[in-house]
C-alpha cells in the first residue's frame, strides 16, 4: 500500500465533521489499522533514519571514539615503524663499522704475518748461507787434504 494514500485515508477518518447524534463517529479500530499499515509500508530507510535521529549523539560519540582510537593506533604503528626503521639503520651502521674494523684487523694481521714470514725466511736464508759457507770450507779443506795426500803418495 502507498503510504500517502493510507495517510489520506486516516485524515479522512479523523477529519470528517462530526456533528449531532446521528453523525458518523470515528472508527478507532480503523485508525489503529491504518496506523499499523503506515508503519508496515514505511521503508526500512525511514526507520533507520528515525533511529539515527533519535540516537544521533550516541552515534557521534561512538564515531568520535572509534576515530580517536584509529588515529591513536595509526600513530602508535607509525612510531613503531619509525623506531624499527631507526633500529635497522643503527644496526646497518654498526654492522658496517664492524666489517670495516674486521677488514682493518685482517689487513694488519696479514701485514704482521708477512713481516714475520720475511724474518723467518731471512733467518733461514742466513742459516743456509752460513751452512753453505761451512760446506764450501769443509769441501775446500777436504780437497786440500786430498791433494796433499795424493802428492805424498806419488
Amino acid at each position: 500500500m502507498d503510504v500517502m494514500r493510507i495517510i489520506d485515508e486516516l485524515e479522512a477518518e479523523l477529519g470528517e465533521r462530526r456533528g449531532g447524534l446521528f453523525s458518523k463517529k470515528i472508527d478507532i479500530g480503523k485508525c489503529v489499522q491504518l496506523t499499523k499499515a503506515i508503519r508496515g509500508a514505511m521503508p526500512d530507510a525511514v526507520r533507520e533514519a528515525e533511529y539515527v535521529v533519535e540516537n544521533k549523539q550516541k552515534i557521534l560519540e561512538n564515531a568520535d571514539s572509534v576515530a580517536k582510537n584509529t588515529i591513536r593506533e595509526a600513530e602508535e604503528r607509525a612510531e613503531h615503524i619509525i623506531d624499527n626503521s631507526e633500529l635497522i639503520k643503527r644496526a646497518e651502521l654498526e654492522a658496517k663499522q664492524l666489517m670495516e674494523t674486521a677488514y682493518m684487523q685482517c689487513d694488519a694481521l696479514v701485514d704482521k704475518t708477512k713481516a714475520h714470514l720475511d724474518i723467518m725466511f731471512r733467518d733461514v736464508e742466513q742459516f743456509l748461507q752460513s751452512s753453505l759457507a761451512m760446506i764450501r770450507n769443509n769441501r775446500e779443506e777436504l780437497r786440500g787434504a786430498m791433494i796433499v795426500k795424493t802428492n805424498k803418495n806419488q
